[in-house]
């Protein structure tokens, strides 16, 4: 069972500017660059969650979130729960007990915290005034990362948008880069064909010195590099949802 949020609503006047919005269940809170709150089922947080009835398996200080001047801190202050920080789109980040993350590139996610029976607390929380002027830089589609030029085929680009359409249409658990089976369907291929082309793109982008593939060489020669590929052609700037829209469009 998971609570819903509070859609987002104009902020007063006064408000201060920038700011963040986070909002749990009808609490709804705006804070300025610099302000903190802590999220628990304790009487002693700023945004109470877990406690009526009292849920004891949320801790009672269990996160605590800072506005930082274009995203939003996060850190895990249960000493003993996970938390997960989790995108409207996307994969969702698990937080280990006093772990922190920053919100980038994310304008819009949801702080996670799982009680009894598996059920979800949700905080919302929405920074797009924090930088509404400065959208995510995307980089140039032919470079890398590592500034390496990756000059993808055709098919190449075909199959990493398909490899990549799960973690840039969806969100939580269902979030992960696609099986060779889906690729392979997505584009009208065989399992073995999606594996043989994406192989070789791995390869070639290890020998051209993409960090996150190298490790990928030998001596890992029979791990799953789906993952690492996926978040190599996302972060980059090289697939995009353009490329996922664009196999519809040539279906």
């Amino acid at each position: 069972m998971t609570e819903s949020w509070v859609p987002r609503q104009r902020v007063p006047a006064l408000a201060p500017s920038p700011y963040a919005i986070v909002t749990h269940a009808t609490d709804r809170r705006v804070l300025a660059v610099g302000e903190e709150i802590t999220v628990g089922r304790g009487a002693d947080v700023t945004l109470r969650i877990a406690h009526g009835p009292a849920d004891e398996h949320v801790s009672r200080l269990a996160a605590s979130l800072r506005v930082l001047p274009d995203c939003v801190l996060v850190r895990n202050r249960s000493r003993s729960k996970q938390l997960v920080l989790r995108p409207l789109v996307g994969a969702q980040r698990p937080l280990e007990p006093g772990a922190a993350t920053t919100s980038m590139p994310f304008t819009e996610f949801l702080v996670v915290v799982t009680g009894r029976f598996g059920r979800e607390y949700t905080v919302h929380v929405d920074v797009r005034d924090l930088t509404p002027e400065m959208p995510r830089p995307v980089a140039d589609p032919l470079e890398t990362v590592d500034g390496t030029a990756a000059d993808l085929t055709v098919p190449q680009r075909r199959l990493l948008a398909a490899l990549c359409e799960p973690l840039l249409t969806r969100t939580g658990t269902h979030a992960a880069p696609a099986t060779y089976r889906q690729v392979g369907e997505r584009v009208g291929r065989s399992p073995g064909y999606a594996r043989s082309v994406l192989r070789r793109l791995r390869e070639q982008l290890a020998a051209q010195g993409v960090a996150a593939l190298v490790a990928f060489n030998l001596e890992k020669v029979y791990a799953d590099f789906r993952p690492a590929l996926a978040r190599w052609a996302i972060d980059s700037g090289t697939i995009t949802v353009a490329d996922v829209r664009a196999l519809d469009a040539r279906a």
